[in-house]
């Protein structure tokens, strides 16, 4: 049998070194483009805007055709339901950022909707949707959602819940 010895000369550690280097550079590269890709795509005009009625009259004229939540409370003689055919109907009330003192208010219409038991003078709603051309509020389909305030009433100081 022969002997055989191999001998480093010290190229291929560093070559090997630098193809590393090169690898976790463009690695780091990708993630760091991808962290700033999810950054940029969450803080773009995808993302809903909470307003009450007068932050959204103050600034209306950026949020048209953007998708939007608007709270407030619902004034009861503005509500109404009316049924145009079998499957389509038509839900409109107003909101108000204060029900005793109602400066401006916003005109909700949610087509197709049914008329929700909750909806009634001075129950808070918080409705998804866009404003058209007209500067009417349209609701989502299922974006209307109301809070009731005689469903929760606070008990007095020597009622103990049973």
């Amino acid at each position: 049998m022969a002997n055989t010895t191999w001998t480093n000369t010290g190229d291929e550690s560093v070559l090997e070194k630098k193809n590393n280097r090169l690898k976790f550079m463009f690695g780091g590269l990708v993630l760091l483009a991808a962290v700033v890709f999810l950054v940029v795509n969450a803080m773009s005009g995808g993302t809903q805007l909470f307003k009450t009625v007068d932050e959204f009259y103050a600034d209306q004229d950026k949020m048209f055709g953007r998708d939007l939540r608007v709270s407030g409370f619902v004034l009861g003689d503005t509500i109404e339901f009316t049924q145009i055919d079998a499957t389509t109907s038509r839900l409109e009330f107003d909101i108000v950022d204060d029900v005793n003192n109602p400066g401006q208010r916003l005109r909700i219409v949610a087509m197709n909707e049914p008329k929700p038991d909750l909806l009634q003078h001075e129950a808070q709603a918080l409705v998804e949707g866009r404003v058209d051309e007209n500067g009417i509020f349209m609701a989502n389909p299922g974006g209307l959602l109301l809070k009731c305030p005689t469903r929760y009433e606070e008990l007095e100081a020597g009622e103990a819940a049973q």
